[in-house]
């Protein structure tokens, strides 16, 4: 911070990370590797006189960040702080680091024997034609640093990732910042396979062509679904430009739903001890019972309506963006919705016809300020008579439907849960109309 010093600013804020990767893509029985080595990346936020400037970095060079903050002085843009936030000296402490995940990045021999076994033992299963999919861990370096704390913020935490495509029908995932355990990684593609319907189906076979249909969300498209539109309206900044329908203490959904925002959950994508402006990251409430609580707050938002910041100032890049030049934005963390006690074999078998849904094509075309989607159905499963028969035919099956709605007319949720990676979600059954 001595070149802030040195070039006046009011104040300035840095995000480094540093991390080894090492990967795998494999298409059938054939695995390639990918090796990542001390990759580093940084983003820098400058305030002076008023005015913010953004500085993005891809090598720990002082010269280059001085010549981007000369840069950047010339070409700042309003602003409402007047300084940026102060890193607490006390952080509670996170759970994101597993020392056999970080052993594995410096194995390739071993990371290709599990994409060969992962590859094989899905073919094994003898159901699947093609198979893709891969493995991915890391080992990262991340710190958070702001002029005026008294020391910064670093983290060291791992990464890993397993994906399982069968036969472009059905997919399935593993992702945590902790190493499963081998047997579960192989496992992936042969469980799909083996639980995968040979049969399909036509929405006509069901004759709900046009007619609500009952539906369990699966928590990949649930995600989706609650960060990225209802998410939209538990933002502070989309209150403050009047796009949000949501207003503390209002009922928004069924009285089963309790959903939180936990950035210090363990091992999640986004787990750290503050946000990437150095606010302390904190378990926010959004809807509770039923009820919205709280929005989500960066500092600038929290400023506009006198409030603390909750710990939601994200980097969040927004179509062609770079993480690293993106503004900070209100964002969703970490999402907890709160189970229910209901199986989901139960839930299946108490089904007379309906889709369970992993994925819509096309999602992130949905309407974020009314929540209206209508997507067709790129994986899931037909239920009839309370059992998965079929998979729904390619290009066949269309659900109209808005994200806002589905938490008001939730029927169950299951008892179980599953990481997504950035959210821990049960499986939500509702009704959509097949359109």
């Amino acid at each position: 911070m001595a070149l802030a010093q040195r070039k006046q600013l009011d104040d300035c804020e840095l995000m480094v990370n540093r991390y080894d990767a090492l990967s795998s893509r494999i298409v059938n029985h054939e695995v390639k590797l990918s090796l990542e080595q001390d990759i580093f990346t940084a983003a820098v936020r400058i305030l002076k006189s008023g005015g913010i400037g953004y500085i993005p970095l891809s090598e720990p060079d002082l010269a280059a960040l001085s010549a981007g903050i000369d840069s950047a002085l010339t070409d700042l843009r309003p602003f409402p702080l007047d300084r940026f936030a102060v890193i607490p000296d006390k952080l509670p402490g996170v759970e994101c680091f597993d020392p056999r995940a970080a052993a594995l990045v410096t194995r390739p021999r071993e990371l290709n024997e599990l994409s060969l076994q992962l590859a094989e033992k899905a073919f094994a299963a003898g159901k699947i034609d093609t198979f893709e999919g891969g493995i991915g861990v890391g080992d990262e370096e991340k710190l958070v640093f702001t002029m005026h704390s008294s020391q910064p913020v670093l983290v060291r935490r791992t990464g890993f990732g397993c994906g399982a495509d069968v036969n472009t029908k059905d997919f399935d995932s593993l992702v945590n910042r902790r190493l499963p355990e081998a047997a579960e990684i192989v496992e992936l593609g042969a469980r799909l396979a083996r639980d995968m319907p040979t049969r399909e189906m036509k929405p006509e076979d069901l004759n709900v062509k046009g007619r609500a249909v009952t539906v369990i969300l699966h928590p990949y498209i649930l995600e989706i679904l609650l960060g990225m539109l209802v998410g939209e309206h538990a933002f502070a900044t989309s209150a403050q430009a009047g796009l949000s329908r949501y207003h503390p203490g209002d009922t928004v959904a069924a009285p089963s739903i309790t959903l939180s925002d936990d950035a210090l959950a363990p091992n999640l994508a986004d787990t750290f001890p503050t946000d990437d402006e150095g606010v302390a990251s904190r378990r926010t409430v959004i809807i509770e019972q039923g009820v919205f609580k709280s929005y989500l707050y960066d500092c600038a938002s929290a400023k506009a309506d006198n409030r603390s910041s909750t710990g939601n100032g994200k980097r969040r890049p927004i179509l062609v963006e770079d993480e690293n030049e993106a503004p900070v934005r209100c964002s969703v963390r970490s999402l907890h919705l709160a189970p229910g006690t209901k199986p989901l074999a139960q839930m299946i078998a108490e089904t007379e016809n309906g889709i369970i849904i992993k994925m819509l094509l096309g999602i992130h075309t949905a309407n974020k300020t009314t929540g209206d989607f209508t997507n067709t159905v790129h994986a899931g499963k037909v239920i009839r008579q309370g059992k998965v028969v079929a998979l729904p035919e390619s290009g066949r099956w269309s659900l109209k439907g808005n994200a806002l709605d589905i938490l008001k007319s939730v029927q169950e949720l299951s008892a179980e849960t599953v990481n997504t990676g950035s959210a821990v979600l049960p499986y939500l059954k509702t009704e959509l109309i097949v359109s």
